[in-house]
């Protein structure tokens, strides 16, 4: 049996290389989920944004929607494919995964 893997990155993309290193590992079945300033990443028309899109679609991507109107981003922006989830849904996309590494 595979075992499962959520990275959860905190960090905003531009302060530190957690965001560009975990793109760089994630694998296929994966998920990565977006919280604090890590919702920076999704800001359009950036290199982050645009890396993103270009990982497999087997790749889940979830964004903590509070962290992204307290940063002020357009919900109407966001790549189709972000799952905007709460602080519940956060909880249950944790328990979906085996593993969680916090970036």
């Amino acid at each position: 049996m595979r075992s499962t893997l959520l990275h959860l990155l905190r960090h905003a993309p531009q302060d530190d290389t957690h965001f560009a290193s975990s793109l760089r590992v994630i694998g296929p079945e994966q998920g990565l989920l977006l919280i604090e300033d890590a919702v920076y990443a999704l800001l359009p028309r950036t290199s982050a944004v645009n890396a993103m899109q270009l990982l497999p679609a087997s790749i889940k991507l979830f964004a903590l929607e509070s962290d992204v109107l307290a940063r002020g981003l357009a919900i109407d922006d966001l790549p189709a494919r972000v799952k905007l989830i709460d602080y519940p849904g956060m909880v249950e996309i944790c328990t979906l995964y085996d593993k969680v590494l916090s970036w």
